[in-house]
């Protein structure tokens, strides 16, 4: 069973999706390979696979799925809003070709656009588990947590795995969580899938709200304070009208191309994104991808 989807023109999918998932620290529940992206998931119930092929940069979209239930403009809506096909990049991408420090980042990132959890469920547990961590090691973190609470279904002879729902994470309880490394953090999560899980929750909501209402419902519950509503709404709710200025990865990124490599403080990543206008939330997430798809590194090289 599989469609095709179009796709914005240079789109590169697996420089988007390993802009925020590592290669070779996988399920998270998202795998990649040769010219693919694939992951299982959870919808009314019922779990099916994903397979997402592209032959290169541009082409479009291959999908091949497992047998369901659920309709084709379904899925085509989730690989659209997943994919964050529709979120253009164009004023970001000439901001920065107008600038000389990060011109030549451009190339590398052209192709990018941001990869979205599915659900903004599976986008909180995400944020709230790398919360004062590093990126890498979250991803370390949540392949734990994926691996032994859920059970992998196949499809084109490979395993392929969801990530775990509320009520399963608040089954495991909030001290069997802490085995998969999440310490003191394992009680947010905890407490955050169990409300959800019995109802005090409904977070499906929150996707095309205003920032402010996803402030007013999220942040009095323990756990979650201002980085991690910032980090969902644009990672987990597609809403670039805020960014996380007091994340120390961008701090130390912009600090380390404009301020002699001298961590800014949040004042002053504010003040560098507001040099580019409306685009400078994703000005700012493409440098971000360009760290985590290690350009900046490479660049700093030659």
């Amino acid at each position: 069973m599989a469609f095709r989807v179009r796709v914005p023109s240079g789109y590169d999918l697996l420089s988007s999706i390993h802009s925020w998932i590592y290669p070779d620290i996988q399920p998270v529940p998202e795998q990649t390979g040769d010219r693919y992206f694939g992951r299982a998931h959870l919808i009314n119930d019922e779990r099916l696979v994903l397979l997402i092929q592209q032959t290169n940069p541009g082409a479009d979209l291959q999908i091949n799925h497992s047998e369901t239930s659920i309709s084709r403009k379904y899925l085509r809506a989730l690989v659209n809003r997943t994919l964050g096909l529709d979120i253009s990049f164009d004023e970001a991408l000439n901001h920065m070709a107008n600038d000389d420090a990060i011109s030549h980042l451009v190339p590398g990132v052209v192709g990018v656009r941001p990869y979205m959890s599915p659900t903004p469920f599976e986008a909180l547990m995400k944020t709230i588990i790398q919360q004062q961590i590093s990126y890498r090691a979250a991803n370390i973190f949540t392949k734990r947590m994926v691996i032994g609470l859920t059970k992998p279904i196949s499809h084109q002879g490979q395993l392929w795995y969801s990530f775990p729902d509320a009520k399963t994470i608040t089954g495991k309880g909030s001290k069997g969580l802490k085995e998969y490394g999440f310490g003191y953090k394992s009680e947010y999560i905890h407490g955050v899938a169990s409300l959800v899980a019995d109802g005090s929750l409904e977070l499906d909501s929150l996707v095309g709200s205003s920032y402010e209402r996803v402030v007013e419902r999220l942040r009095p519950i323990r756990g979650i304070g201002e980085w991690t509503v910032k980090v969902l709404s644009l990672a987990g709710l597609g809403d670039f009208s805020v960014f996380a200025y007091d994340d120390l990865v961008i701090q130390k990124i912009l600090g380390r191309i404009y301020n002699d490599d001298k961590r800014m403080t949040a004042k002053e990543v504010q003040e560098k994104s507001a040099d580019w206008g409306n685009a400078g939330t994703k000005v700012l997430y493409l440098l971000m991808s360009a760290e985590v798809l290690g350009l900046l590194n490479s660049s700093e090289k030659s």
